[in-house]
């Protein structure tokens, strides 16, 4: 068995334990397999015995009697190589350890019991993630990290460093329709590492896409060589962060990583053809347009929204990521002119160029007419929608402008479904609590119908660009590879 096949046992053990389960981090851990719907067995184990969540907690992974795929260290850090030797003992195939207190603390004790661990795991055959993790999310089998995790499974793998910010991009994509099949944080990276993870996923039927959160790696060369690999025939989004001078040290701080120069690492990712970002939103993002955005034929864009000053805002943005706006012509223009006649005596207030600046037209049917005119035009590629959440929006004030945010997004939806054309919809300007649940609301009637949702429209605009050069990028060299110069 090789040491990728090896991961099956924590990607898909059949039952697990959780050892330090009488602390507060270890119940936590039982509470999420449980409430995740685990379809194996969950063990408890902790020296002080007793009962846990309506488990028996055994005193030692010894003395369960059924096998144990995995076991989630929650022990002290002191108490690591005891744990090592009763899980060689029993059999268990993998520990994914949660304790911290290794080699991220910088000292020559932390280095030096993380080595003895590894050394200890490497002999009986036992595979470790971590420490200084949180672990695996597999919806599939419900195996998780979090209670308020989505359980139902997606395209999307994401590998993470760090296990704070594993836990904020899976809530934060999912908020926006995307769904996971695996999501593993790994931590120090003693044992697995990235390198691994990514030929794991390269080769998983469940995974169109992975996601890399990443402080450092240990072998560089590796690494790239098998982020090319994946990245020829899979979208890999990379967010490299501990590249400053100060960066690095608070990498080494937090994960024990070896971080590297902002510069070797821009052009390692250019060279392996990964998509790189600079913050976990724009991570999700490229999520988000992966899952959902279908694939232009080209840069020619279509702005259908509202507010003036948004629309200067979206020209700018649009123009500076290479995209193209046609002006709108005046036989569409009267067109238009006529469609907003036919539910308003004016027509003032409008912006009938592109962008298309529909604030003033409060019918639901109206906004559906004019956008499905504009997604009629055959000189677009694609089209992005955009409105303001906020609640302040005139002149539709308070429970009006919700109405007429309901209004929009119908339309959109409608239109959505009627052309064969992308669609994709910005909903931005959260200021307020009242804002905050409303986008939410209407951020999910969008992606429960289709829709890419953006949060504002820079980053709407970064993720359609870098969306466009990767699908270009492939279909460049799909017509070299099949040019008759180049059989």
């Amino acid at each position: 068995m090789s040491r990728t096949d090896s991961l099956q046992s924590i990607f898909d053990p059949k039952s697990v334990a959780v050892a330090g389960a009488g602390s507060a981090i270890g119940q936590a851990f039982v509470a999420c397999q449980l409430d995740s719907g685990f379809k194996g067995k969950v063990y408890a184990v902790s020296t002080q015995g007793g009962e846990v969540l309506g488990l028996h907690v055994y005193s030692s992974i010894q003395d369960i009697a059924e096998p144990i795929d995995l076991v989630i260290a929650c022990v002290p850090a002191r108490s690591s190589p005891d744990l090592i030797k009763d899980c060689v003992a029993k059999g268990v195939k993998a520990v994914s350890f949660f304790t911290a207190g290794f080699s991220e603390v910088g000292t020559e004790e932390g280095r030096q019991l993380e080595e003895k661990v590894l050394g200890l795991a490497r002999t009986g055959g036992l595979r470790i993630l971590g420490p200084n993790c949180v672990g695996v999310y597999h919806p599939r089998v419900g195996l998780s990290f979090s209670s308020d995790f989505p359980r139902e499974s997606g395209r999307a793998a994401l590998i993470c460093q760090s296990g704070g910010n594993a836990i904020y991009m899976v809530r934060a994509a999912a908020q926006r329709g995307v769904r996971f099949s695996k999501a593993v944080s790994y931590g120090n990276a003693s044992d697995i590492d990235e390198t691994e993870l990514l030929e794991y996923l390269a080769q998983d039927a469940d995974t169109d896409m992975v996601a890399a959160y990443i402080e450092g790696v240990k072998d560089g060369r590796r690494f790239h060589r098998t982020l090319k690999e994946v990245s020829a025939v899979k979208p890999v989004v990379i967010l490299k962060c501990g590249n400053t001078g100060a960066g690095s040290r608070a990498a080494a701080s937090h994960t024990g990583s070896l971080a590297g120069s902002e510069q070797v690492w821009d052009r390692l990712l250019q060279q392996s053809h990964a998509i790189r970002v600079y913050d976990t939103d724009e991570l999700v993002d490229m999520l988000v347009a992966f899952s959902y955005l279908r694939v232009p034929q080209g840069r020619r864009i279509g702005v259908f929204g509202a507010g003036g000053g948004f629309s200067v805002m979206t020209t700018d943005e649009y123009s500076a990521a290479g995209f193209v706006l046609p002006e709108i012509p005046e036989r569409l223009q009267d067109e238009i002119r006529r469609d907003i006649g036919d539910f308003l005596n004016t027509d003032a207030g409008f912006i009938l160029g592109n962008p298309l600046d529909v604030t003033n037209l409060y019918t639901k049917e109206g906004q559906y007419r004019v956008l499905s005119r504009l997604a009629a035009w055959g000189d677009l590629d694609l089209l992005v929608t955009q409105f303001s959440v906020n609640n302040s929006g005139w002149p539709y004030q308070d429970s009006g402008y919700s109405a007429w945010t309901d209004f929009f997004t119908d339309a959109v939806i409608r239109v959505h479904g009627e052309t064969a054309k992308p669609v994709a919809i910005i909903i931005h300007a959260v200021l307020t609590a009242w804002d905050f649940h409303r986008a939410l609301e209407l951020r999910q009637k969008c992606w429960q119908a289709g829709l890419p949702v953006f949060r504002n429209i820079s980053s709407a605009a970064r993720a359609m660009d870098r969306f466009l050069l990767y699908h270009e990028r492939r279909a460049a060299m799909a017509g070299t590879r099949s040019s008759p110069s180049n059989p």
